[in-house]
């Protein structure tokens, strides 16, 4: 069995947040790309956020220049996607604007949010992100449709989890799928 990945992805809203700080502030996007990278090695960085915002976790960056804000989510193949609803940057909000920008994002969001992964925000960061690179497994296959189709539709698995997944960490859970009905199948017979 696959070992559970972290993910770290962005609600459009946050990656927003990003690039306007190449704007604003460009001297702190290499400290907060590298803090970015740092959350899908250790998901635990940073601190809880408690009152209205419990739940998501924070993190600072260059002696509290600037802010990332996440939460974390459990798909059902095991993955951990750290989703992040907002960046900021010193001068651009003051804490309680922060906060209160932060409780009107999360309590509209939608039950399955599009998310963009951190590759392509890191990328969309052209030069500003000065060579920081997402790991390769970012850059992933495909889950093929006829397999999306199959998890989707015949193993009940929800179309935002399958699409979260590479091809073969797909694969994996579809003969897990087949090959537990099959155990469950041979199991019936035999009472």
């Amino acid at each position: 069995m696959a070992t559970s990945r972290v993910r770290v992805r962005f609600l459009e809203p946050a990656a927003h947040d990003l690039t306007m700080l190449v704007r604003s502030n460009p001297q702190i996007i290499r400290q907060l790309v590298k803090r970015l990278l740092a959350i899908e090695t250790d998901r635990t960085i940073g601190e809880p956020v408690l009152g209205d915002l419990i739940g998501l976790r924070q993190v600072s960056v260059g002696d509290g220049q600037g802010r990332i804000l996440w939460r974390e989510i459990t798909r059902s193949n095991g993955d951990i996607v750290c989703e992040v609803a907002e960046v900021w940057g010193h001068g651009a909000r003051v804490a309680s604007a922060l906060y209160a920008e932060m409780t009107r994002r999360v309590t509209t969001l939608p039950k399955n949010p599009q998310t963009i992964a951190l590759s392509d925000v890191i990328e969309s960061l052209g030069r500003t992100s000065m060579g920081l690179r997402a790991p390769e497994q970012q850059r992933r296959e495909p889950v093929p449709e006829w397999l999306l189709s199959r998890l989707v539709y015949t193993a009940g698995i929800a179309r935002r989890d399958v699409e979260s997944l590479d091809a073969e960490a797909a694969m994996e859970l579809w003969e897990r799928h087949i090959t537990s009905d099959k155990l469950t199948s041979e199991t019936d017979t035999q009472t």
